[in-house]
């Protein structure tokens, strides 16, 4: 009976301890979305350790959406991104507006996945940096969104042909490229 239960006690240890191995990914590599790894941050806290953009197929040219609106609590940090989706589409729903950019984010699916967002300022500017910048995920040279406000009417983006931070009116159209968390 001893060795029964030693040898069940056994086989718990070695499932936990092949279940506790976390897949490593570097800069550059395919995540488990089938999007480009553009971020680690060395450890697994808060749900998350690496941001993986959202292949190209469906990036598109949209507005920020709120505009005139005040949507409070938006940050630039990365690991910022998705509290500021869940911001902008509870003011959107409250104020009105449809194929805004992060509702865009928020609605994609792909290889089984839900749960993309739109990325923070300094989120995109690791986009710019780990792909752009090294000629990975086909990206063209033109605006894309942060889901940073700037002001109630106006919010940052990245200018994707010199890595300069610019400012434009919610309701212009600039490009959307989602990003997620894993």
């Amino acid at each position: 009976m001893k060795r029964k239960i030693l040898l069940i006690c056994l086989s718990a240890v070695i499932t936990s301890a092949f279940f506790a191995q976390e897949i490593s990914y570097n800069i550059g590599d395919i995540g488990p979305a089938k999007g480009i790894i553009f971020y680690d941050k060395g450890v697994f806290s808060n749900g998350w350790r690496y941001l993986e953009a959202y292949p190209v197929e469906t990036e598109s040219a949209v507005q920020w959406g709120a505009y005139k609106h005040d949507v409070p609590g938006t940050e630039s940090e990365i690991g910022s991104g998705k509290r500021n989706t869940e911001l902008i589409l509870e003011k959107i729903r409250e104020v009105g507006g449809a194929r805004q950019a992060a509702q865009l984010c928020a609605s994609l699916e792909f290889n089984g996945f839900s749960d993309w967002f739109l990325p923070s300022k300094d989120e995109l500017d690791m986009m710019y940096k780990n792909m752009k910048q090294i000629n990975l995920g086909n990206f063209i040279k033109d605006k894309y969104w942060s889901s940073t406000q700037y002001t109630n009417d106006m919010a940052w983006n990245l200018k994707f042909n010199n890595g300069k931070f610019d400012k434009s009116h919610k309701d212009q159209k600039c490009n959307v490229r989602a990003i997620r968390a894993f």
